[in-house]
């Protein structure tokens, strides 16, 4: 094997670990996710775990790119829309990420379980993932309320539409069991998605009319 090939074969051992670690760690949780598991999944020796990331924290760090929930605020900052579509959007985006099994990303539904059940990898998806993306939202709120609203209810007013959001993703064991026919497939997401948004567009204004 030439040397090219061998370290074709080693990239490919680390996007496979990776990969298997993001659905290991969504669905597991960071403090109960084994390195073990998570090189069965990739087809990898265990040691390939310390030899390319340095350990379980690496690897950790690697799997938690949030890449595609940065690009979902750039595509919604791009949209030609009024601020109200683009909320919307947004949350029609956001929960398909969490809920759609097919389309979801293994980085948001980590972050979910994060909130849930803190671990030590809660700081570093708090500064990479969670404070962003307040921040983002909230300046989206303000477009939506007219003026610009001060720190503490913007705070809120994020922390109340994203509370909405996770909830039917944190929640879903109990809510399957209220319901057992509940499944989160494309027509109801988009009915939570609509719900979330009519809902807190509703409050927003008011709020911003009254104050």
């Amino acid at each position: 094997m030439t040397e090219a090939e061998l370290r074709g074969n080693s990239e490919q051992t680390r996007e496979r670990l990776i990969v298997a670690a993001r659905e290991v760690f969504s669905q597991q949780g960071f403090q109960s996710a084994t390195v073990r598991e998570i090189c069965k999944r990739a087809e990898a020796n265990i040691a390939a775990v310390n030899y390319h990331f340095g350990g379980k924290d690496g690897l950790l760090a690697e799997a938690l790119n949030f890449a595609p929930l940065k690009a979902l605020q750039q595509t919604n900052a791009t949209l030609d829309a009024c601020p109200k579509v683009r909320t919307q959007a947004f949350i029609h985006d956001f929960m398909h990420m969490l809920l759609d099994e097919k389309k979801a990303s293994l980085q948001c539904q980590i972050m979910a379980r994060e909130l849930a059940d803190p671990t030590p990898a809660l700081d570093q998806i708090v500064r990479d993932a969670i404070a962003p993306l307040h921040e983002y939202l909230g300046e989206l709120l303000n477009e939506v309320a007219g003026r610009p609203m001060g720190e503490a209810e913007q705070r809120r007013m994020v922390s109340s539409i994203l509370g909405q959001c996770l909830y039917y993703r944190n929640s879903q064991p109990v809510l399957q069991r209220m319901d057992p026919k509940l499944r989160y497939d494309h027509k109801e997401i988009n009915a939570i998605a609509a719900h979330i948004a009519a809902f807190s567009l509703a409050g927003i204004l008011q709020v911003a009319s009254t104050n």
